[in-house]
């Protein structure tokens, strides 16, 4: 009884990235090389409400219509302000990489490799990234992932996962880096020397504005005796979306 070895397990990764941005106010913004008007508006009120024997006081009414308010209750919030506004609302996504390879998979060592993906929003709720695409696959053959919870790397068996943070076992990634405030990796993601893969969840995320912060997404994949011969790959999504 021969035992079956593969020859070639190639294992190659490509990336597709996105950004979504919530509908909303749209601001146009006139500016020149030494001044810039964020927005125009339209405002209602200034009748001359209050007065006293020496002053009067035109009122408008608050033009705060998105963000949070400012003076809240349980039921009710109040944006007040004289035609208040925002500074332009972004959100920036990039990924070093759009490809990377393993090259020749191994039943006795983890293969690894990584790129980053650098993010910054000035979005009050924050931000998510999520990720989307399979396991690594040739024809109808597949490498298991390792689903959901976050598991060690086990060399000799089949596995495919992702983690953003670093780790030495293997010695791969870093953790999230910037300056405060920072994105941080999600749960199952955060883990050092523990990795996951799991179609659609969140890789990424922050509860407010951020700078800019560069992530290292760390990619390991395991092989097992049985795992058939061929070149393996993947095609992953990132998808960046701004809480405004």
């Amino acid at each position: 009884m021969s035992e079956k070895i593969p020859k070639s397990l190639v294992y190659a990764l490509f990336f597709l990235f996105g950004l979504t941005l919530p509908m909303g106010v749209l601001l146009a913004r006139t500016e020149s090389s030494n001044y810039i008007i964020f927005a125009d508006v339209i405002s209602s009120g200034g009748a001359a409400t209050s007065t006293s024997d020496s002053y009067s006081l035109a009122d408008t009414i608050g033009e705060a219509m998105i963000l949070s308010a400012t003076s809240t209750s349980a039921s009710y919030g109040i944006k007040a302000g004289f035609q208040e506004l925002y500074p332009d609302q972004f959100l920036s996504f990039s990924i070093s990489n759009t490809a990377i390879s393993l090259g020749t998979l191994s039943r006795t060592q983890t293969k690894t490799n990584s790129h980053t993906m650098t993010l910054a929003t000035n979005a009050t709720n924050g931000f998510l990234v999520t990720v989307s695409g399979s396991t690594l696959s040739s024809g109808g053959n597949t490498i298991s992932a390792i689903g959901s919870s976050a598991a060690a790397a086990s060399i000799g068996n089949e596995q495919f996962g992702i983690n953003l943070v670093a780790n030495s076992t293997p010695s791969i990634g870093a953790n999230p880096s910037g300056t405060a405030p920072i994105g941080s990796a999600a749960a199952q993601y955060n883990t050092a020397n523990f990795f996951a893969f799991n179609s659609g969840a969140t890789v990424a995320s922050s509860a407010g504005n951020i700078n800019q912060t560069i992530f290292t997404v760390s990619y390991i994949a395991n092989i097992a005796s049985g795992t058939e011969a061929g070149t393996y790959a993947t095609t992953l999504t990132y998808s960046a979306t701004a809480n405004f």
